[in-house]
């Protein structure tokens, strides 16, 4: 089965990401900042994570510090504007803009899961 943590503060986001990916046949994991996320990660493994940095000016460090966690987990951005150079840097795989529908986030979902699994450096 493939896992998947989800880092929105909003509430109505995480739980429409779970019910969305859980009724796709994934394992959802919720948290609602990095810091409940590093915490979670101490204890499983994600094959993707998603996570808003949208309220960041700067995402990368983020990303950076996340990913490090599990250098193989797979990174999808929520935003509402446009991160891609700080969030590419950080080796996000993808980015899905806020708000999204159930149909986009799959596929960003999907396209973010085909992609080969990073590697450490």
């Amino acid at each position: 089965m493939i896992t998947i943590l989800v880092i929105d503060a909003d509430p109505a986001v995480r739980l429409t990401a779970r019910r969305v990916l859980e009724r796709a046949g994934f394992i959802v994991i919720a948290a609602a900042d990095r810091r409940s996320a590093l915490a979670r990660l101490a204890s499983l493994k994600a094959d993707l994570l998603i996570c808003d940095i949208g309220e960041e000016r700067n995402g990368g460090p983020t990303l950076r510090e996340l990913g490090g966690s599990d250098p193989g987990m797979r990174m999808l951005v929520l935003s509402h504007k446009d991160l891609s150079s700080p969030a590419a840097d950080a080796g996000a795989s993808d980015i899905l803009g806020k708000p999204f529908t159930e149909s986009e986030l799959l596929t960003a979902v999907r396209r973010s899961l085909a992609q080969p699994t990073p590697r450490s450096s």
